[in-house]
């Protein structure tokens, strides 16, 4: 189990889906976790049951108190990762996580996700097959940017600052959103580098290019949003977090809000990353009692 668990590791250093600190996060989970397992005499990950599974996620902490919602779900986004990664790296395992449902992380219809859940859907969204595996990882990266859905169906080769080694995109608003530039995130500078690679290989990879739509579907228009909304559901369905009653597609882009607001953006600057034109709307989509917390910062 050691030398899979080693395998895992690598892949996830080599994959950069992890930032530096989920990356510890979850390594020290997964690493507990394993660790329970060899204790109970279980030598590998595809003999897990669900039960086995569930009384990790279920655990009581060190203080012998039932962990917090927010630690069980961190508990099951890191295993399930764990067993995406198996699965990616060939091996005979399912998912013992897959039925195992936990209480809403809050009372929001659609809250933030969390670094760790973020993690998995890109995994999850790179393990998708074929074109449309992709153009589903793409809808997902500009997600990341706080595109909302109308934005990425007219988001164009044009509109990255380098196609050949993207760090910017312009997201063009729309009547509720300001027009804004905005850095790309790292694996989401890796997934549209390669998505306008694959472009240009099909002699499609001009300036004006559509980036995550394509066909005879106006750009913008609903059908298109439509298809993109799917796409941004496909993801968070593979990751095994759709079933979680206040997680949406755009709980994708209040994630971007909150990151922002978490590494210590002002209100201000966070309400200009996602084009809002008031900090009240900011404030909604990333979960804040904005005035109160200002206070304190």
């Amino acid at each position: 189990m050691q030398d899979t668990l080693e395998g895992v590791m690598l892949q996830w250093q080599i994959s950069e889906v992890h930032s530096p600190q989920t990356y510890d996060r979850m390594t020290e989970t997964v690493h507990r976790f394993a660790a329970r397992l060899a204790a109970q005499g279980i030598g590998t990950f595809a003999a897990v049951t669900a039960e086995q599974a569930a009384a990790f996620v279920l655990a009581p902490t060190r203080e012998g108190r039932r962990p917090e919602v927010s630690t069980q779900h961190a508990r099951r986004t890191a295993v399930r990762t764990l067993y995406r990664t198996l699965r990616r790296l060939d091996h005979p395992v399912g998912d013992p996580t897959l039925d195992l449902v936990l209480p809403p992380r809050g009372l929001r219809v659609a809250r933030p996700l969390t670094d760790d859940e973020v993690t998995l859907a890109r995994a999850s969204a790179q393990a998708m097959p074929g074109r449309r595996g992709w153009m589903r990882a793409t809808a997902w990266a500009l997600g990341e940017a706080g595109a909302v859905s109308s934005e990425i169906t007219t988001v164009r080769v044009s509109d990255l600052n380098d196609p050949d080694n993207p760090q910017h995109v312009h997201l063009p608003g729309t009547r509720r959103l300001r027009p804004r530039r905005v850095e790309l995130t790292p694996w989401a500078h890796q997934v549209l580098a390669y998505r306008v690679m694959t472009l240009r290989r099909a002699g499609r990879g001009n300036p004006g290019t559509l980036l995550a739509s394509g066909g005879a579907t106006p750009p913008g228009g609903a059908k298109a949003q439509a298809t993109v909304c799917n796409a941004l559901r496909d993801v968070l369905n593979a990751a095994g977090l759709s079933g979680e009653p206040d997680v949406r597609p755009s709980s994708l882009r209040h994630w971007v809000g909150r990151r922002a607001f978490d590494a210590g953006a002002p209100i201000e600057q966070v309400a200009t990353l996602l084009g809002h034109r008031s900090l009240d709307a900011t404030a909604e989509d990333i979960a804040l009692d904005w005035a109160k917390e200002a206070d304190h910062r």
